[in-house]
């Protein structure tokens, strides 16, 4: 028996990592491959030159291990999108995943239908720039803000504060996607919570608390909120998903991935909270109705359902992201697996 293409759709093969995580695999044997397998960079004809296109100037991870699958910007992130009331939205199944952008007084709820084709979306909610960014092969997701601080060229000048705009790079660091800056065009690791190259390397954004809901829930709670709308002015088939079987094969993972943490399976879903060098990671099935954990900074409460994490308090200093186990700990090894709440 061989293994089935995960998406279909011819149209959309240059602009879909689902369509790479198929063809990687079509023609293969059903047969399980071995557990260990040595390390191999994947540079895919026509994927974009990092070199030439990026700022890799202070790269702090080893360019060796980063794959190029895809041409810059083959997957579209979206800017100030446009919006639609929570009542005009007839698309969306109640158990839809939503991301839960509240700041303030005001709310916008960001569909994972949207993001498997754009991964980035790049807004302003209540006056704060901020980014949702979703990787489908690690179904992970966070929420950034997008002003940093910058340092100025003079030595005796005074840093900057300057809002960036975020593209998807065509480029994988540990199966995760790592994003670009428009203005400087350096390299930021989703998971890795930071610029890795160019003049803002090591720079880390401020996450805010996760919030991945079924649409339910968010029309419930936010009768007033705005939605993402479909008229995004790509032509991509929002209404399914088209990682479905990716998600279902549970051992396989597209690009080779160095090393990660072997306590849990590859693909189990949860939150991850970094705060300093402490690391944690609650498996979903473990959190339930309440779930609290005792950090350095203080503590975290979250809650789950069949959409995601939803992170209730978090406090300062604390990175919480979700994610699949692999990808979290091939970032943050030292990380401790939490299955008992702490209250």
């Amino acid at each position: 028996m061989r293994r089935s293409s995960y998406f279909s759709l011819a149209a959309l093969a240059v602009t879909s990592l689902a369509t790479l995580a198929v063809s990687s695999v079509v023609g293969s044997s059903a047969e399980p491959e071995p557990e260990e397998k040595p390390f191999a960079q994947v540079q895919r004809p026509g994927s974009v030159d990092i070199e030439s296109e990026y700022d890799l100037d202070g790269l702090l991870i080893p360019k060796e291990e980063i794959h190029t699958l895809l041409p810059r910007d083959a997957i579209p992130a979206l800017t100030d999108p446009k919006l639609v009331r929570v009542d005009g939205v007839d698309w969306l199944t109640d158990e839809d995943r939503i991301i839960d952008v509240t700041i303030g007084d005001e709310s916008v709820a960001v569909p994972i239908k949207i993001l498997n084709f754009h991964e980035v979306a790049n807004m302003t909610i209540a006056g704060e720039p901020i980014a949702a960014t979703y990787c489908p092969l690690c179904d992970s997701v966070t929420l950034v803000k997008r002003t940093v601080t910058v340092p100025s060229k003079d030595p005796k000048g005074k840093p900057s504060t300057e809002v960036l705009e975020f593209g998807v790079s065509g480029a994988l660091y540990n199966s995760n996607v790592l994003m670009y800056d428009r203005q400087y065009k350096g390299l930021w690791s989703q998971l890795g919570l930071k610029a890795v190259s160019g003049p803002l390397a090591g720079t880390q954004l401020e996450l805010l608390p996760v919030e991945i809901v079924p649409w339910s829930q968010y029309k419930s709670e936010h009768a007033d909120g705005k939605v993402i709308s479909i008229d995004t002015g790509f032509a991509r088939p929002y209404d399914g998903n088209p990682y479905q079987r990716y998600f279902d094969d549970q051992d396989y993972i597209m690009v080779p991935v160095h090393d990660f943490g072997g306590e849990l399976p590859k693909k189990t879903l949860g939150l991850g909270i970094k705060v300093g060098e402490q690391a944690f990671f609650v498996p979903i099935d473990k959190i339930g109705k309440r779930f609290v954990v005792e950090t350095d900074a203080g503590k975290v409460v979250v809650v789950a359902s069949k959409a995601g994490v939803q992170v209730v308090r978090a406090p300062k200093g604390a990175q919480t992201l979700q994610s699949f186990y692999y990808a979290f700990t091939a970032f943050h090894p030292q990380t401790k697996i939490v299955t008992e709440s702490a209250e």
